[in-house]
Parts: structure tokens; C-alpha cells; sequence
């Protein structure tokens, strides 16, 4: 199963599959760096059935619990690490970030959170994988090479509004010392500018955020749709890091849909909210 790539994009994704069947894309930027692991998962090389075939990696859609155990445990093999050296940031959508360590390892995959209400976390830890959870919403990367920090983030509408990709730097320079110039930043996979509409509400949060050329670029009328826009999370998210310190040669923007890729990752708008979940995952080497 091939990727659509978004058309006048960097091409910097790219898909693999692991000798345990499981289908993960990744990014050319983080590679490069080779300090980091980097991932996004895809539907393929999983146990679930239905519309949670088959690599589902969220446990809250309503598909068997150890099947989604079952899956983690795959793709972590596929990566190379283990589920137990996994911690999961807990997604409702809001802006906020914290710094987890090892006595995290396994929340949120293998035991219970001791946090809620998380959608960015950051380490400094050598083998502790962050993961977000996502089906259209925008995961964010960020590795700081200098320091040996990283962060990772989950960021829908609510999220981008609220700036998470600024408050996930923010605090990696409160508890590293990171220099934004250094972080290398990844807008990964999610719902593009030309699938994503949205009413007037929404609408009205993104122009009272951006102003003159930004808010052309983020949010748009859609044409012959009276109320209707369409919004780029990939901009915005791209103006929230240049915001946040990054230097826009250090920001790579993803060249994949999540919604024109339905068939190879699950999309909640291509499919009514009849699916599972994909996950991103960043960690030190």
C-alpha cells in the first residue's frame, strides 16, 4: 500500500515495515539527527479486527483492551524497545505539558497514568519512548540535539489555538535548558488544509489568533460553503513554532494526510469517528 503525499511538500516521510509484519512511517529530518527513534504508526501489522483493523493503538474507541496491548507490543518490537519503556501522554485536548521520567515508564500503555489532562510531554531520558495518541489531530516533534532533550505533542484545533508547540519548548528550556535555535521540529501527520472544514466557531478562534498573511495561509472560506472554512493545522502549528524560537530551517512540515491516506491510517473525519488510533513516538537512543 503506497502513501498519497501532499503535493508541493518536502518529501521527508517515509514508510517501513518491520520483520514483525507492522508498518510505521518516518521522518527524514530525525534520522538524520541519529540521536532519536522516531515513529508514526500506521493500520498495518496488528491483531485488531474490524474498524480497528488492525494496528488500533487506542485503547478508549471501544475495541478489545488486550488486543490494543497486544498491538503496542508489536510495534514496539518493530522500533526495537519494549512497551514497558513506553509513557503515554493523556489526550483531552488541552495545551498542556509535562516533563516525565522513568518512574513513567509503562503509564498509559501497560499500567495507569498518575497524570491527566497531559497532550505534550518531554524527557531528557536516554529509553523512554513518548507516545501520543492520534486520528486526524497533529503530532509534534521536538529534538533538541545539543542538550539531549526531546518533546512530543498532540495537537488538534484546541491545542494549535492554545499554542501547545510553544508550551512544549517553553517548559524544555525551563527544565533543560534548551535553546529553541537548536530544536529541530517535525509537523507530523494529520488532517491537511484542504480536507479539514470547519463552522464559523472555530473559524473565529483562528482569525482572532492570526493576522494579514498568517491568517490566510491557516484559515481559509471554503468556496460555496456559506459558514464553512477550511483550516491548515500545519501552518498554524508551523507559526507556533517559529513563535516558540525555531528557526524555519530547523521546521519540517509533513507531506501526509491522515484523511486522503484513510486506507493506511486512521482518519476520525473519513470515517464518521468509526475507528481506531494511531500514535506517534519519539525517543533518545
Amino acid at each position: 500500500m503506497n502513501l498519497n503525499y501532499i503535493k508541493d511538500r518536502e518529501r521527508m516521510t517515509e514508510m517501513k515495515t518491520a520483520d514483525n509484519g507492522v508498518a510505521y512511517l518516518t521522518f527524514t529530518p530525525l534520522n538524520k539527527l541519529n540521536c532519536v527513534k522516531n515513529a508514526f504508526s500506521t493500520r498495518v501489522g496488528g491483531v485488531s479486527e474490524g474498524i480497528y483493523s488492525s494496528l488500533n493503538l487506542n485503547f478508549n474507541q471501544g475495541d478489545d483492551p488486550d488486543k490494543v496491548e497486544k498491538n503496542f507490543r508489536a510495534m514496539a518490537e518493530a522500533l526495537g524497545i519494549s512497551a514497558e519503556n513506553m509513557v503515554m501522554a493523556h489526550q483531552t485536548h488541552t495545551a498542556n505539558v509535562m516533563k516525565v521520567g522513568r518512574e513513567n515508564a509503562g503509564m498509559g500503555i501497560i499500567r495507569e497514568r498518575s497524570y491527566s489532562d497531559v497532550d505534550g510531554i518531554v524527557t531528557n531520558e536516554k529509553g523512554l519512548c513518548l507516545v501520543t495518541s492520534h486520528a486526524d489531530c497533529i503530532p509534534l516533534y521536538f529534538v533538541d540535539p545539543v542538550k539531549g532533550a526531546i518533546g512530543l505533542s498532540h495537537s488538534g484545533w484546541k491545542g494549535t489555538a492554545g499554542n501547545i508547540a510553544k508550551n512544549t519548548v517553553d517548559l524544555m528550556k525551563k527544565e533543560f535548558g534548551t535553546s529553541p535555535e537548536d530544536v529541530i521540529g517535525v509537523i507530523g501527520p494529520g488532517i491537511c488544509g484542504s480536507c479539514y472544514e470547519i463552522g464559523q466557531d472555530v473559524a473565529d478562534v483562528f482569525i482572532e489568533k492570526y493576522a494579514g498573511e498568517r491568517q490566510a495561509q491557516v484559515v481559509k472560506p471554503e468556496k460555496g460553503k456559506e459558514g464553512k472554512y477550511l483550516l491548515d493545522l500545519h501552518a498554524a502549528n508551523c507559526y507556533n513554532m517559529l513563535d516558540a524560537g525555531l528557526t524555519r530551517e530547523n521546521i519540517h512540515v509533513s507531506d501526509v494526510c491522515t484523511m486522503e491516506n484513510s486506507e493506511l491510517l486512521f482518519s476520525h473525519r473519513a470515517s464518521k469517528g468509526k475507528r481506531g488510533g494511531l500514535c506517534a513516538f519519539l525517543m533518545i537512543n
